[in-house]
């Protein structure tokens, strides 16, 4: 169901999959699902336009579909501060300055720092390489370490930033 509802008591602790849908849905929200869902899910829970995707890959945790009014739809990440209200990492190689701001410990001044670090050097490999970056030392790394994971860049893990147009 929605955000706030309890897990039935047969789903292990911490194995709660979320995935957002907003846009033309009757029923925009975040729903939590025992497994990575399917978009099928997801969108008859949500009341989707028209017939539902025929697409049946499963959805990563902590994704986000936007439904257009003709029924086509986009994949990519929820925000960093939904994110980080579920107790799901950011992306680092992916997070903006709104998402690394949703990060207890990181204002914008180390958001920009990072943002700029990734845009000269390239995605980050490991966590620890925040360590580079002025401003973010032992302490502070191993504050925001837990909210940040680096993800493969490959398709249907949840993170898409261009706009995939899915079967209708």
């Amino acid at each position: 169901g929605p955000a706030g509802t309890v897990a039935a008591p047969s789903a292990p602790a911490g194995k709660i999959y979320w995935v957002e849908i907003g846009g033309a849905v009757a029923r925009p929200g975040v729903y939590d699902f025992p497994q990575p869902p399917e978009i099928l899910q997801i969108w008859n829970k949500a009341g989707g336009p028209g017939s539902p995707p025929t697409r049946s890959q499963p959805l990563a945790s902590g994704s986000r579909i936007i439904v257009a009014e003709d029924g086509s739809w986009t994949l990519d990440r929820m925000s960093g501060a939904n994110l980080i209200v579920l107790g799901l990492p950011l992306d680092l190689n992916r997070a903006g300055m709104a998402d690394l701001q949703a990060i207890p410990g990181i204002g914008p001044v180390l958001a920009g720092r990072i943002i700029q670090y990734r845009n000269t050097h390239g995605p980050f490999t490991q966590i620890d390489d925040l360590s580079k970056i002025n401003g973010i030392g032992p302490k502070n790394l191993a504050e925001i370490r837990p909210h940040l994971t680096i993800l493969a860049n490959q398709p249907g893990n949840g993170q898409h930033t261009e706009n995939l147009k899915g079967e209708k």
